[in-house]
């Protein structure tokens, strides 16, 4: 069936579509044999069907060669199939047919119609409009014939080269030679191979026959191709390292292509994920747009604008997008390139430089300054609408006069002066302090101003000032030089003008040293309860009372001053000696402590006072002040509510308590340093005061009290040492080595002792308790310890939980849950008790013992200790009575129901040695 076409040479398009072939057969061609076209076309597109397709488009993209072998049906025949495929241009390819042969169904051997026929006669001519360079050699490397096309080119015949050696143009060492000598050596019977000289290229096709003696080779002009092929190559390489955004399109809208400036702009990574979302305009925000420019494109037009666009990442940008139209030799629309710019910061930049015109006219409009431009002569060529609403006068009324008009004589001078100065010098920037204008109505305003030579800008071509008016802020600052120097609340001046009356003060005793005044600190004792409560605003009323209470103890050339919360400083001027500032302090004092009455609840408040008499040691006020505060703070500690005179010793007091602070530091670091439960180089220990049943006289419980003992002081006072630990937080990591200890020591007694309801009570300090961390802290000793929770008893004093009642609430619920017991300290100093025990969830009420020590002399501590007592009761809490020293205390104590008690009657506190022979101890 094939035998025809098994001769010829196909050429194929790059769709695999027959365009026409080159018979080997000088006895046919393919232009007058319809029937050798209707085989072909029969092979083709059964085969087209399958893979040929893409084995051409593998051809002209590697531009190499491709083998295929391939069966396909045809009609009721099985047709196996094999040839090569070799690249001739962009568009073309040629086919070499090896072997087209039919297989019968009865499986017998196929029938063939072999390319490599060895007939003597066949490949004796091809047909002389083959448009290549046709030759056919002797396997001795002689010219057997040529066709015309060959010969023309070396201005011969064809006839001349019969017979000759394929050398005697160039000689035998061509390429061409070298070539065909070694296909005749090779067990080949078709090749193909690429050569060139200085100018042309060729696709030589070598095919043997007559038993491989002699070779046909047809050589293709691929000159064009491999031009066309590196200036695509450069043009790709120009594309792929643009900084435009590159890409393509088919004649149907598909995306085929995209440079990586492209990728990176749109963040589509290959064209397969922008194809999935409808290609290059679906970017396009405004799908009307979009619809537009595609029916621009399909028109045969291309498009130049903006457009704005979606990344795929959602990112809104702006782009300027230009499309062009591909079309090939015939003026087919074969596709699209489009390019696109990213123009999204110009825009924006654009629309901000507009939108800062509309806000600098906007401004100058609107603007509270007023903005004028003057000539060089100084009269008005430009005011803002400002002027009228500030000074009264309308644009119309001032153009044309002279700005010195409106200025106060006393200030037109100046002014004048210094605009001179600015026009002698172009862009000078000079400010013109405060100066008074005119206004309509024909009072007077304060301005302040700006002015600026813009004469040899031509945008301006003026003296630019800009005025503010300050005329309320001059009012406002005289308000304001008045409240600078007075506190807010009371009235009463405040620190700055205090330090200056002092430092007159020592001015007046270095010129006369017999002029001796006196500087007192006062401190309110427990302001800060009361202030938290019963509130802010009754402190404020309080302080505003103590104000004019301590104005009636003064002369008419003292001062008092409010420097703080509820500090206090008074500056007595012209005293005697001390004795007269004892007076003013005991005086001060006595009118404080008076009861009064705030919104219908009775307070009392005490006051401590600390006095520095004048000398000529006092440089500067400063150091009055620090002296009194040594003095009044000393006072405090000792005794709240007394007075004390400031004395040298006090300051080695100071030194000293800086010196226990240092030490204390050093003593806890090593605490932190070592473990807790490490005795190694540990100078902290804890003490045991024993809790008694008051109705038994049994020992029930300690109270764990910290002690330290220092090197080189030996036992500090808890005292001394204890405030220094709450005021710089070291009482936390202090209080949680007391906790340890005190639950380690409850585990020994717990193994030790047979009373199961054997309690320790632990105090926890205002610091530890707003801890965040302070229950997991609990909870891992408990865990370490494995005490019995019920024998531990938290003590809190009213103070804490009242600084933050909700978050306490929290805390204490939290201890609960966990086991142990919570008990109030010092109940009964404060001014809240009453309205706060039922919020909280509390066992214990702990009576302070400033309350039990004046039982037996003050009927009044009595009836506050029942009335403790008995709300207690009431809230079914048991109460526990600090400070029992005498037997009256406890007859007392114990008529009034008080159930528990502690004091020097039964043991002062002890060591853990003593408190061990304790256990199971009865008082009575």
């Amino acid at each position: 069936m094939f035998p025809v076409i098994n001769s010829c040479i196909w050429v194929l398009d790059r769709a695999g579509c027959f365009l026409g072939s080159i018979p080997v057969d000088g006895e046919r061609s393919f232009s007058e044999d319809n029937s050798l076209k209707f085989q072909i076309r029969q092979v083709l597109e059964n085969t087209q069907k399958n893979i040929l397709s893409d084995q051409i488009k593998t051809c002209l993209k590697t531009n190499r060669k491709v083998e295929i072998q391939h069966n396909s049906q045809i009609g009721e025949e099985e047709v196996k199939f094999n040839a090569s495929i070799y690249p001739i241009n962009q568009e073309k390819v040629i086919l070499i047919p090896h072997d087209i042969q039919v297989i019968n169904s009865q499986n017998e051997l196929p029938e063939s119609d072999s390319f490599l026929t060895e007939a003597d006669e066949q490949l004796q001519t091809l047909l002389e409009a083959i448009p290549g360079l046709v030759s056919w050699i002797s396997s001795d490397l002689h010219y057997l014939g040529v066709n015309r096309h060959l010969a023309e080119i070396f201005n011969m015949t064809p006839e001349e080269f019969i017979g000759k050696d394929i050398g005697f143009l160039n000689g035998d060492d061509t390429e061409f030679t070298r070539f065909v000598r070694d296909f005749f050596a090779s067990d080949a019977t078709v090749t193909v191979h690429e050569m060139g000289s200085s100018v042309r290229q060729y696709l030589i096709v070598a095919q043997k026959y007559d038993r491989g003696n002699a070779a046909c080779t047809v050589g293709l002009d691929i000159t064009e191709l491999r031009e066309t092929e590196t200036a695509l190559a450069l043009t790709g390489k120009a594309v792929e390292s643009s900084s435009e955004a590159i890409s393509m399109t088919d004649a149907n809208g598909n995306h085929i292509f995209q440079n990586p400036a492209f990728t990176q702009l749109f963040d589509y990574r290959n064209v397969s994920e922008l194809n999935a979302i409808g290609g290059l305009l679906s970017l396009i925000v405004d799908k009307r747009v979009a619809k537009k420019i595609s029916e621009r494109m399909m028109s045969g037009s291309g498009w130049k604008g903006e457009v704005t666009c979606r990344t795929r990442r959602g990112q809104i940008i702006q782009i300027l997008m230009r499309i062009d139209v591909i079309r090939d030799a015939t003026d087919k629309i074969t596709g699209f390139v489009a390019v696109s710019t990213d123009i999204t910061e110009r825009k924006q930049a654009e629309k901000q430089l507009r939108e800062n015109e509309r806000r600098f006219r906007s401004l100058i409009e609107n603007s509270t300054d007023i903005i004028q431009i003057l000539d060089s002569h100084g009269i008005y060529q430009y005011v803002s609408p400002s002027q009228e609403r500030i000074l009264g006068y309308t644009s119309t009324e001032l153009i044309g006069k002279s700005v010195l008009e409106l200025i106060h004589p006393n200030d037109r001078w100046w002014v004048e002066q210094d605009i001179e100065e600015v026009k002698q010098y172009p862009k000078m920037r000079r400010g013109l302090g405060e100066y008074q204008v005119r206004h309509k109505n024909g009072s007077w305003c304060v301005l302040e101003a700006m002015v600026m030579n813009l004469l040899d800008d031509e945008s301006v071509q003026g003296i630019v000032i800009n005025c503010h008016d300050v005329t309320e802020k001059k009012s406002a600052q005289e308000k304001l030089r008045r409240q600078s120097f007075y506190d807010s609340l009371t009235d009463l001046p405040n620190r700055a003008l205090l330090m200056d009356r002092l430092q007159q003060a020592l001015g007046y005793i270095h010129i006369n040293s017999s002029n001796l005044f006196a500087v007192l600190t006062i401190n309110l004792d427990r302001f800060k309860i009361i202030n938290e409560s019963h509130g802010h605003s009754m402190g404020d009323k309080l302080l505003i009372e103590i104000a004019q209470r301590i104005k009636t103890c003064l002369r008419p050339g003292d001062t008092v001053a409010r420097i703080g919360s509820d500090e206090f400083v008074i500056l007595l001027e012209k005293i005697d000696d001390r004795e007269d500032a004892i007076g003013s302090a005991t005086l001060i004092q006595e009118a404080i402590a008076r009861p009064l009455e705030l919104d219908g609840d009775k307070l009392s408040i005490t006051a401590s006072i600390g006095i520095v008499i004048s000398s000529d040691d006092y440089k500067w006020a400063g150091d009055l002040v620090r002296d009194a505060n040594i003095a009044m703070d000393q006072a405090k500690v000792q005794n709240p509510g007394s007075y004390l005179v400031f004395t040298s010793s006090m300051h080695s007091y100071v030194t000293e308590m800086m010196q226990l602070e240092r030490d204390l530091r050093q003593a806890v670091d090593m605490l932190e340093e070592f473990s807790f439960s490490c005795s190694i180089a540990n100078t902290f220990l804890l003490n045991y005061q024993p809790i008694v049943s008051l109705s038994t006289g049994d020992l029930v419980g300690f109270e764990a009290l910290a002690r330290w003992r220092n090197s080189e002081r030996g036992m500090v006072s808890p005292i001394k040492f204890i405030p220094i630990a709450e005021e710089t937080g070291l009482i936390i990591p202090l209080g949680q080595w007391v906790f340890w200890e005190a639950c380690r020591q409850l585990q020994e007694w717990q193994k030790i002792y047979s009373q199961t309801n054997l309690t320790i009570a632990i105090n926890i300090s205002s610091k530890q308790f707003s801890q965040s961390n302070l229950i997991l802290q609990i909870q891992r000793i408990l865990e370490k310890t494995g005490i019995d929770v019920q024998g531990l008893k938290i003590e809190i004093t009213e103070s804490v939980v009242m600084d933050n009642a909700e978050s306490a609430t929290k805390v204490l619920s939290h201890l609960r849950e966990l086991g142990m017991q919570l008990s109030v300290d010092d109940f009964g100093t404060g001014y809240s008790s009453l309205s706060y025990l039922h919020r909280f969830p509390i066992n214990t009420l702990k009576i302070d013992k400033s309350f039990v020590t004046n039982m037996g002399v003050n009927g009044e501590n009595c009836e506050i200790v029942r009335a403790i007592v008995t709300l207690a009761h009431s809230l079914g809490l048991d109460v526990v009575a600090e400070g029992i020293e005498t037997e009256e205390q406890l007859t007392q104590l114990k008529d009034l129901g008080c159930e528990y008690g502690q004091g020097y009657l039964f043991s002062k506190p002890v060591n853990v040695t003593e408190a061990t022979a304790l256990l199971g101890t009865n008082f009575f």
